[in-house]
């Protein structure tokens, strides 16, 4: 592995979807140690990736306001080269800002790959009638795949964002859940979500709810007020 090697890698989506990165840019940095990784993402999405292998950077970029509209992505591009002679982008998102990303560092010389987010196969599933019954990658397959065309496969190993020195032990049978979305259809249905706290509290878990907004709170407390403080916690925004 060439030391001067630097891999861009990019997604602006919500929490979740930036989120199921962290397993992946972990096991990435851990198995190529001498690969330099960025991750530009929004910028409060930064601690998520602020425990991770010294090898991995982060760029923050609020590209709904400072850097909005086309002339706005040729600053932030502009911007990030001046940081560093990135090798490689990684575009984990394939939405237009990341397209002109993506373009740009093309014809700058950089090699680019996209995900494939496979939606005629989604399509197909979730269509009303003749549903096509097949197992869709997962967002850590299409992550781990767009890794692989550009040289780079990883097979995942992770454990917790926490550091090691701070995990949790097993007997304290905590789940954390988070189940609200930016996209109704997205949100598991909240009268079956209730069905699986009272499940898993059952099974002795205790659980730590995170998210909800200004719209989810009444729903964490209700949750709260009827399976017990003992049994649920509201944390909430706690990324802001």
């Amino acid at each position: 592995m060439i030391k001067s090697q630097h891999l861009l890698i990019t997604r602006f989506s919500a929490l979740g979807d930036v989120a199921m990165l962290v397993p992946v840019v972990y096991s990435l940095a851990k198995q190529y140690p001498d690969l330099r990784i960025t991750v530009l993402s929004q910028d409060f999405i930064r601690p998520l990736f602020s425990s991770l292998p010294s090898n991995v950077d982060f760029i923050g970029a609020n590209v709904k306001k400072d850097y909005k509209g086309i002339f706005g992505l040729i600053q932030l591009f502009k911007e990030i080269k001046k940081k560093s002679h990135f090798t490689a982008v990684a575009d984990m998102h394939d939405v237009l800002r990341t397209k002109v990303l993506r373009l740009l560092f093309t014809l700058s010389g950089v090699k680019t790959k996209h995900i494939d987010k496979h939606r005629s196969g989604k399509k197909a599933l979730c269509r009303s009638n003749n549903k096509r019954f097949v197992q869709q990658p997962t967002s850590f397959d299409n992550y781990k795949e767009v890794l692989s065309k550009l040289g780079y496969p990883v097979t995942l190993d992770f454990k917790s964002i926490i550091p090691i020195n701070q995990h949790v032990t097993k007997d304290d049978n905590l789940v954390g859940i988070a189940p609200f979305a930016a996209h109704k259809g997205k949100i598991y249905p909240l009268e079956k979500m209730s069905g699986v706290i009272r499940l898993l509290i059952a099974k002795g878990k205790k659980i730590y709810l995170f998210g909800g907004g200004k719209g989810g709170m009444e729903t964490f407390h209700n949750w709260q007020d009827t399976f017990g403080k003992d049994n649920v916690v509201v944390v909430g925004d706690i990324i802001k």
